[in-house]
């Protein structure tokens, strides 16, 4: 079938034929009963009338003139009904993402066929389709069904081109002049998912236990390491972040902004809140004239604002912990905010995982519930009041104004964070630390925190 299909279309290249809209009773019924499908139907260019090349004649058809088919001679042979990509067909009131999953749902072979791009989705049908039935496909009367069959019974890349059996698991090898299928594992079959704790958690519990062990021990040391483990936190977010922009065809300047952040927070510890404004005074211009010299050849508004993006989300924010530092017991009271933080994101997370039901932002967030939330906020309220008040220099009431502002700020800092990475195609923006993801997915709570925490520091007077 697949060389039929190949013929046809050598022939409309080459101009031999051209295809025709069958208009009458018939055809409509086709195009309804085949689910947006459009019949076509090929004439031969020598019985044509004489007029049919006339470019207004052309438009005329186009346009809908309902020309009786029987006036027109020669012998017309009519295809099978195809799918209709080309979107001309009346959709009511389906969006795109509709019509493609009843396109992939009912024909995903002649959808991979028709387009050249082989389709995971269809892949994942056909599978079901053996797991099911244990054979590729039922035949039907369609051509679509045959070809299917063919698609995933015959593993050559080409006709008479024989190529190795595949794998177990491996994708089936195209026909024709279709691209080998990207292997993807099938959906293993899930009846309905129950709340609870699996591997996931011991991995998240192991890492949170060896970072927070190792956090500890330099906050100990002082405020000065304090600042170099904060640098160095601010920088790996930074090459995170700027990884995620370029596989979505942004070029930051990802040195630029990577000495802008770390300068910012070592330049807050020692300088003061002087040493935002030299900092950016510096980043800016630098990154104009990165992109002037060619460094980066890249388009240079998307570029330039990637890198302040970067610069300004991680670096900025990040500094103000070097200002936290800098004030005195600094230590203490940026452990006050890790505190509540991580109680706000382990109280949520496993309320989430328990009880959760019902979405906040599913279409920005799809794990983020109501349950979580209300659980993550009342960790912090919590711990802000009871553990921090016991801290040098909080005391229970501004620990309990700490706890108050990271429940507000941290769920906040989650969801800005899932709205890059969402629009970005990412589900974590690295993997650097098992069960969490990157480092930016575990500290965005904090870093989008860290401006209002040192503020309510000067408003209250604890420092």
């Amino acid at each position: 079938m697949a060389d039929g299909y190949d013929d046809e279309l050598a022939e409309r290249r080459a101009g031999t034929g051209r295809p025709k809209r069958d208009r009458g009773a018939g055809g409509a019924a086709a195009t309804t009963a085949g689910g947006g499908a459009l019949p076509l139907q090929w004439a031969d260019p020598s019985d044509e009338p004489e007029g049919e090349g006339d470019p207004s004649a052309d438009r005329a058809e186009e346009a809908g003139d309902d020309a009786d088919p029987g006036e027109r001679s020669g012998e017309v042979v009519e295809l099978g009904a195809t799918i209709d990509l080309t979107g001309r067909t009346p959709r009511g009131q389906a969006d795109d993402l509709e019509v493609w999953s009843d396109v992939l749902r009912r024909r995903p072979a002649e959808a991979a066929r028709l387009t050249g791009h082989p389709s995971a989705a269809g892949e994942r049908i056909a599978a079901a389709r053996r797991r099911q039935g244990g054979q590729a496909a039922q035949p039907g009367p369609s051509g679509e069904d045959e070809f299917a069959r063919a698609l995933l019974e015959n593993p050559r890349r080409s006709e008479g081109d024989p190529a190795p059996a595949d794998e177990p698991g491996d994708a089936p090898a195209a026909v024709g002049n279709v691209s080998r299928l990207r292997p993807v594992p099938p959906e293993p079959d899930q009846p309905g998912r129950s709340k609870g704790f699996g591997s996931d958690l011991v991995t998240r519990v192991v890492t949170g236990a060896v970072v927070a062990a190792g956090g500890l021990l330099v906050l100990n040391a002082g405020p000065g390491p304090a600042a170099v483990l904060v640098s160095l936190i601010v920088a790996l977010g930074v090459i995170e972040l700027c990884g995620a922009l370029r596989t979505q065809g942004y070029r930051p300047a990802g040195l630029v902004a990577l000495l802008g952040s770390v300068g910012l927070v070592l330049g807050a510890y020692h300088g003061g809140e002087t040493a935002f404004a030299a900092t950016a005074a510096a980043v800016v211009p630098v990154t104009l004239l990165w992109y002037l010299a060619g460094v980066t050849r890249a388009r240079p508004a998307p570029g330039v604002a990637s890198t302040l993006l970067a610069f300004g989300y991680v670096g900025v924010m990040g500094g103000f912990a070097g200002l936290i530092l800098r004030l005195d017991d600094g230590v203490g009271l940026l452990l006050g905010l890790v505190l509540c933080a991580v109680a706000y994101d382990v109280s949520g997370y496993l309320a989430g995982r328990r009880f959760g039901r019902r979405h906040i932002a599913p279409q920005i967030s799809p794990n983020k519930t109501v349950e979580g939330l209300l659980a993550g906020m009342g960790g912090s309220v919590v711990i802000g009041f009871v553990l921090v008040g016991a801290i040098s220099p909080w005391g229970h009431f501004s620990a309990l104004a700490l706890g108050v502002l990271v429940a507000v700020m941290a769920p906040l800092g989650d969801l800005c964070e899932s709205l890059l990475k969402r629009d970005l195609g990412v589900k974590d923006l690295g993997g650097l630390l098992p069960g969490h993801g990157g480092v930016l997915d575990r500290f965005d709570a904090m870093l989008f925190a860290l401006p209002a925490v040192y503020y309510l520091i000067k408003l209250l007077g604890v420092a």
